[in-house]
This record gives structure tokens, sequence and C-alpha cells, in this order.
């Protein structure tokens, strides 16, 4: 009787969500401290314009393995991710310009401009496969008067194992995890960079 539970079990997992699994709207909700970061005595300036601040990942797939489900859904990157970045230079420098156009931006010893280079969310292959989420953030950095001194390339990894629909996880909530766990590691190591610079 136990082995044909454990049967079943794995035969759901496998077949889970046949047809169109509808993600929804994932929201990215980054959860990082800035508490330990050193303070710099410059004035700073970030510059995020509305390609950054308004990026969306949309996905579908076709069918998967064996005819399994498709998968499709959206991912509001930038809105979330720009308001983290802000907090993390706010932090660091203390008194921040925000701007679209660099002309608008004054007054400042340096300034930073961030570009989503790569995101990825890939959902299982297999009812036994993982949620995974991948993203790349290039930043460079300026002088107040426009010189460019230097840019740098972060990286965020996140996965979801679907062996977690056990504890009732729905699909949606490995892909919330797995796409907030990516943006996390992201932000940390953009933290990082910042306390290596200045």
């Amino acid at each position: 009787m136990n082995k044909f539970v454990l049967l079943l079990c794995f035969i759901s997992l496998f077949l889970s969500g046949c047809a169109t699994m509808d993600m929804r709207k994932i929201s990215v909700e980054p959860k990082i401290s800035t508490e330990n970061m050193k303070k710099s005595s410059l004035k700073a300036g970030l510059l995020l314009d509305d390609k950054f601040t308004n990026f969306k990942y949309t996905f579908k797939t076709g069918n998967q393995l064996f005819l399994l489900s498709s998968v499709k859904g959206e991912i509001d990157v930038g809105k979330n991710l720009f308001q983290a970045i802000y907090g993390i230079v706010s932090s660091k420098f203390g008194n921040v310009a925000i701007a679209q156009d660099a002309k608008d931006i004054r007054d400042v010893s340096v300034y930073f401009v961030p570009r989503i280079k790569y995101f990825n969310y890939s959902p299982p292959f297999t009812g036994l496969s993982s949620h995974t989420a991948d993203a790349e953030l290039e930043t460079e950095i300026f002088t107040g008067n426009g010189q460019r001194l230097r840019s740098f390339i972060v990286k965020g990894k996140g996965s979801r194992s679907v062996l977690n629909q056990l504890i009732m996880e729905t699909n949606y909530d490995m892909a919330h995890y797995a796409v907030n766990e990516a943006i996390d590691n992201l932000l940390k190591e953009f933290s990082r960079k910042l306390d290596e610079f200045y």
C-alpha cells in the first residue's frame, strides 16, 4: 500500500499541471540588508531610464517533455529592482540624485548607470525538474562631469526544486522563490562591488 501511495505521488509530480500553467505576474520583492554598509562622503547620482524601470520578462514555453503542460507568465523585474538599487546606493552615499538623463544630474561626484544585461526564468522541463532563474546587471560608473571611470557586471542565480510540491508549494510559489533568490543574490553582489570601489 505504501509503495502504491509513493508511486501516485511521483506520477502526480511528473504530470503536474497538464495543459497550460498560467503563472500570472511573478513579483520581484528584493530583501537585502543595507545596515552594515560603509558610508562614503561623496554625493552620488543614479541614472535609471524607462527601459530599466519598466523591464518586464514575459515567457511562454511550448509543451513540456512528454506533452506535459506549457507554461506562461510575466515577471515585472525593473520596478522593484530599481527601488532596491536606489536603496543600496542611498545607504552607501547618503545623498543621491536620481534622473533619467545624464544632463539632469548636477553637482555629483560620481554617478551610476545600471542596465539589465540578461534575465531568464526557466520552468521545469519535466515534472521532476527545478524552477531556475538567472539575472545579470551591468553598471557603468562616471565622474560628475561625465567621464567614464569603469564598469562592472554582477550575476545572480536562483532555483527551487519541484520536490517542494510535497510540502504543498504551488508552481507559482516555486517560480516566485527562484526569481527572488536570483535577484537577491544579484543585489548582494552589487552591494559588495560598491564596497570594493568606495
